[in-house]
């Protein structure tokens, strides 16, 4: 784990391919949701989103980094894919993503592409 200089609220873990990256992966964004002060639901809810991430475009892609980046009101997951630019997700994968944050969606950067979401800190009562 390590701080990035130029964004202090914002946590990465590299990924080593193997079976235990994922499980990691997940322990390390339940951890941090804790630590902002999410809920156990919420908390919950913020693994859940970043599993789906980390499985986008299934075989073609591999999991790089994952991140979080917190705000006020949210916490963000940021997960660089090594492959194609085109990121496939399975439809109960969108049907997750679409009812567990705020927004999500990917974009192509240098050598990765980034796919993320917007978790709310707080569950919505409606």
């Amino acid at each position: 784990m390590s701080l990035d200089p130029h964004v202090t609220d914002e946590v990465h873990l590299s990924l080593v391919p193997g079976a235990d990256s994922f499980a990691q992966a997940r322990r390390f964004i339940g951890l941090y949701a804790q630590q902002s002060g999410m809920q156990e639901e919420g908390a919950d809810d913020l693994v859940q989103a970043a599993a789906e991430l980390l499985a986008a475009g299934g075989r073609v892609h591999r999991a790089l980094t994952v991140a979080v980046r917190e705000h006020p009101d949210q916490l963000t997951v940021l997960v660089d894919l090594a492959g194609p630019a085109v990121v496939d997700l399975a439809d109960d994968g969108v049907v997750l993503l679409n009812g567990l944050s705020r927004q999500w969606g990917w974009r192509r950067l240098p050598g990765c592409t980034r796919v993320w979401c917007d978790v709310p800190k707080q569950r919505s009562t409606c």
